[in-house]
């Protein structure tokens, strides 16, 4: 019971969208007063993004040991419509003055990848949702960071309607 309390405790929600109500399904075990709260958290947040008129993208951020986002998108009555994958997307890319020897042992660092995404802000307003999309490969040393830097490559994907697509 002590865990499952802890872990509750973990995914208390920040929603900056005004009139949505966030129903129990989201998070059953938080009460509404504390659903809409601002409260700010180190290990976990949450994201509501107004999609179109009748669709919501929730961004479930989970900070450890690396930031890991999880995308799900929900319609007006909070009926799941579907869990989004940024697996496809190729966040890597060997410089022309790399070795494909030194490319290919930095790729080998990524080994469990970890992605990150965050609501584009730079987008105009009546511009479709953008998300900036990040790898996070965790236990990694900052000399190991520091070097597969060289091949990461953020990505933007933008709502097209019916998924977010690589711009």
């Amino acid at each position: 019971m002590k865990k499952l309390l802890s872990f509750i405790t973990l995914f208390l929600l920040t929603v900056p969208v005004g009139a949505v109500e966030i129903p129990d399904l989201i998070l059953p075990y938080i009460k509404k007063e504390l659903r809409e709260a601002y409260v700010e958290q180190d290990t976990s947040e949450c994201q509501l993004l107004k999609l179109d008129e009748n669709t919501y993208c929730l961004l479930r951020h989970i900070k450890a040991p690396e930031c890991e986002t999880v995308c799900k998108i929900y319609d007006s009555k909070w009926k799941l419509i579907k869990t989004i994958s940024f697996d496809d997307i190729q966040f890597t890319q060997r410089p022309d003055t790399m070795s494909q020897e030194r490319y290919d042992e930095l790729l080998r660092l990524i080994e469990f990848p970890l992605v990150e995404a965050h609501l584009d802000k730079s987008s105009g307003e009546n511009a479709p949702v953008t998300l900036i999309l990040s790898l996070n490969p965790p236990m990694l040393t900052k000399e190991q960071r520091k070097s597969i830097s060289q091949i990461l490559n953020r990505k933007k994907v933008i709502w097209d309607g019916e998924n977010f697509k690589e711009r």
